[in-house]
């Protein structure tokens, strides 16, 4: 063992050094909600035909809207990834203009060239319309009644809506002369002290052109130049002239818009239309000032547990110190080479996978002390208490990946990223808890360097030999006074209730669809006073909430569903802010998200798959696992079941926890409280399962003449230590997070909901799920008699196994005919080692 822990320890070794140069040489990437910037979510309009070849159609969508990003907007390091079946979100770090952006990403880019059949000509004066002189440098022509002298038609109403007359004179045109795909090139061409574009077709293109500049040759008929449905150029065909393989969009433009509309024809047409579902604009001065104080409240973090670990396990908590450290520089380095974002989520995500990387080697260590109390050598207790803790940190862990495999499939932008991380580390904590720290304390113990049993701090406990004499002795009547508990967990969860008629559970944006915003809160205002402004003008159903920037100023979120004053309008934050009453600088805000029906219902759906798929998953894993060796599957189900059940208590007492925390503080329901919810039913099923595996492991060695019911009070009270410590560095960091590393309120209610519910799961996971445990074995023997508890389960393996033990080789008899033999019963040379089961007496 000893040789095979310096190889090990040289591995790791080599691994740090290796990840220390990878990790200097790479960069972070950082979310829109760290670095600002704007999302759009748009979904593809495909009919029968092109449905068959959506995923051709996206994949040319994504390259074009990337072409876009970089070249037309400038964006650096665009982000451009499919979602679902017929979605795409673009993500533009840096982007400040939300309506620039829907410009360049939305438009089609389908350049068309019309015959303007019903506008004015010089042979033709009598046509119902005639174009407008352009007096700026407005890229869209207007047009006029030919019988009035006022009246102007512009492409948008006053209120920024698009007018319908001004498309009914494009209609009229009938179909274009050559459209998007008969376009081989755009250019820039000077002319004068301004710049046109100029327009080179492919053969086709010039074809037709040159077909239908014949058919009107000389006749001065007017062509028009259309981009997603606004007339950008109109003009007579010159005296003479027989147009072909290219055309001039005539007029004086600004020289940067020619150049941006030369480069969105040039980035390509889309092949589908998009339509947008939602968008986002984050100011970059929030982003920073929220990763500043999460970086604090992570290394708090960090502080606290180093403290724990080195006060509570002394030697056994240095190394573990020592391998968290590697565990943050395999961790990050990972999630820098894989590309991961970082956003708040996932980086939230990753403090907190630091205090749950803590809890194998907490498991072990709760597992040395125990063997070596119990008379083993330092090194046999390092052994047992790696091999016997093993199967609880898998399985505690499997549940945790299960939960944030169905977050990664279910969940866009931060929740998949907060999702990405704590799986990559969990993985790497079972590598940093399995390979590390054994591996350090192996070396140090067998060098000669820690070998003083005081230093393994064996006799240290919450209760102090107390703890050990229940165990052995006395355990805690966990069982016997399950009504309590039981009656205690009811009610934590009917004090709630009257809180979700008292409209304390608000649904935010992504739930309820509409708008969100965000100013800087007026000194003078608070939020009761700012609803009311909103109701007065009309705004029914909004939902105001404070919180903090830079510097300590205060700000206001303000949440308003879908209203018919902000359909269609170009400007609903500043029609919000009017609302409100909160002074704005400029028609932009610093924060803005629009959620349009097709997500918010994507989201609600998500949300009630998230727990449905994850409850059944963690069913199947718990039955297969606990089932496995023990009576079988169906067995196996009823730690499954009994772990559910206490799991629906820490569901129900985080959902009316958030209903009390938006009563009081206007705190909404996000997809990152989806995230929370998740993560929650991860880690009660993984502290669960250190209960429930000590209660499988006595089973196995049960004492005489002892029931079920005192066998879970004895599991329970041994396992105690464990399951408070491992709630409690989570517990800790959670809380830190939420008092120093959040600022916006998604964020505080995402934290405060993962810390409610790991705390409810450590409650549940003692108190509820062994209790619920002996009353489905008790219905089982009602229904199906003694034999079929999980004692007699245990007893019937344990008399199997010490027959397959027992069982002498006997001689063979040879078939004379075909020679072989048959008969013949070996003995299982390990069977005192697989399966065996110990009978202890009292």
């Amino acid at each position: 063992m000893r040789s095979k822990s310096y190889l090990f320890l040289l591995l790791v070794l080599g691994l740090g050094i290796l990840s220390g140069i990878i990790y200097s040489k790479t960069q972070y990437h950082y979310g829109l909600d760290v670095k600002g910037g704007i999302r759009l979510t748009y979904q593809m309009e495909l009919n029968a035909e092109q449905r068959q070849k959506a995923e051709e159609h996206r994949s040319k969508l994504i390259a074009i809207l990337m072409r876009r990003a970089s070249g037309s907007m400038g964006v650096v390091e665009p982000i451009i990834v499919p979602k679902g079946e017929d979605q795409i979100i673009v993500e533009l770090p840096g982007a400040t203009d939300i309506e620039d952006a829907r410009k360049i990403i939305g438009t089609s880019a389908r350049i068309e060239f019309y015959h303007a059949k019903n506008v004015a000509t010089d042979t033709s004066p009598f046509r119902p319309y005639d174009d407008v002189e352009r007096k700026d440098t407005t890229p869209t022509v207007s047009f006029k009644r030919t019988s009035s002298s006022t009246g102007q038609i512009d492409f948008r109403t006053s209120d920024g809506k698009v007018n319908p007359e001004y498309t009914k004179i494009i209609k009229g045109w009938g179909e274009p002369i050559l459209a998007g795909e008969d376009l081989a090139k755009a250019d820039a061409q000077p002319s004068g002290n301004s710049t046109q574009p100029l327009m080179l077709f492919s053969r086709e293109g010039s074809k037709k052109m040159e077909a239908w500049s014949r058919k009107f040759f000389g006749r001065g008929e007017k062509i028009a130049s259309v981009l997603d449905g606004e007339v950008l150029s109109i003009a007579p065909v010159e005296k003479g002239a027989l147009l072909s393989d290219n055309a001039v969009i005539n007029g004086t433009f600004d020289r940067a818009y020619v150049r941006r509309l030369v480069d969105l024809l040039n980035a390509g047409a889309l092949p589908v239309k998009m339509t947008e579902l939602g968008s986002e604009k984050i100011d970059p001065t929030i982003g920073n000032y929220a990763l500043d104080k999460m970086v604090t409240a992570g290394l708090a973090a960090f502080g606290v547990t180093a403290l724990f670990l080195i006060a509570y396990y002394a030697f056994p908590g240095f190394v573990a110190l020592l391998a968290l450290c590697l565990y943050i520089l395999f961790t990050l380095t990972v999630l820098k080479l894989a590309g991961a974002t970082f956003s708040l989520a996932s980086i939230a995500g990753f403090i907190l996978s630091i205090g749950m990387a803590v809890d194998a080697n907490i498991l072990v260590f709760e597992r040395l002390k125990e063997e070596m109390k119990s008379g083993k050598s330092l090194m046999s207790a390092i052994d047992l208490g790696f091999r016997r803790a093993f199967p609880a940190i898998v399985d505690s862990n499997a549940c945790t990946i299960l939960t944030s495999l169905v977050l990664l499939v279910l969940g866009t932008g931060p929740v998949k990223g907060f999702a990405t991380t704590l799986i990559i580390g969990v993985l790497i904590s079972l590598f940093t808890a399995i390979t590390v720290t054994r591996s350090l304390l192996v070396f140090f113990a067998a060098s000669g360097i820690a070998t003083n049993p005081k230093w393994y701090a064996a006799d240290r406990n919450w209760m102090g030999k107390k703890m050990d004499e229940r165990a052995n002795e006395k355990p805690f009547r966990i069982v016997e006074t399950s009504k309590r508990w039981f009656a205690i967990s009811i009610i934590s969860m009917l004090v709630t209730i009257p809180f979700f008629f008292m409209g304390g559970f608000k649904l935010n944006v992504e739930f309820q669809g509409g708008y969100e915003v965000s100013y800087p809160a007026p000194a003078n205002m608070n939020a009761p006073q700012i609803t009311e402004n909103l109701e007065k003008a009309g705004f029914k159903g909004a939902n105001v909430k404070m919180g903090e920037a830079a510097g300590g100023q205060r700000r206001v979120f303000i949440t308003v569903p879908e209203s018919p004053k902000l359909a269609d309008t170009k400007t609903p934050s500043k029609l919000i802010a009017e609302a409100a009453q909160v002074p704005i600088t400029s028609e932009t805000t610093d924060s803005f998200t629009k959620i349009g029906p097709a997500i918010q219902q994507e989201t609600v759906r998500n949300a009630i798959l998230g727990v449905i798929i994850s409850s059944l998953l963690i069913v199947v894993y718990l039955a297969f696992r606990f089932g496995t060796g023990f009576g079988g599957f169906s067995a196996g189900l009823r730690f499954a079941f009994s772990a559910i059940a206490a799991l629906l208590h820490d569901i129900v007492v985080v959902i009316g926890a958030a209903a009390v925390l938006g009563y009081f503080l206007g705190w909404e329901i996000s997809a990152l409280f989806l995230t929370a919810m998740l993560t929650v039913i991860g880690f009660s099923v993984h502290d669960t399962i250190v209960i429930f595996d000590r209660i499988r492991e006595n089973l196995h060695r049960q004492r005489q003449s002892e029931d079920f019911g005192h066998l879970i009070d004895r599991s329970i009270t041994q396992s105690f230590a464990r399951s408070i410590n491992t709630s409690a560095t989570v517990v800790a960091t959670l809380a830190i997070m939420l008092i120093m590393g959040t600022s916006t309120p998604d964020l505080k209610l995402f934290v405060a909901a993962m810390l409610i519910g790991i705390a409810s799961g450590t409650y549940s996971s003692i108190y509820n799920a062994s209790p619920i445990l002996y009353l489905v074995d008790k219905m089982m023997m009602k229904k199906r008699g003694d034999d079929h508890s999980l004692v007699s389960i245990a007893v019937k393996d344990f008399q199997r196994q010490r027959t397959l033990a027992t069982t002498v080789e006997t001689p063979a008899v040879i078939n004379q005919e075909t020679g072989r033999s048959y008969g013949q019963v070996k003995r299982r040379a390990n069977a005192d080692k697989k399966g065996h089961i110990e009978i202890e007496e009292d």
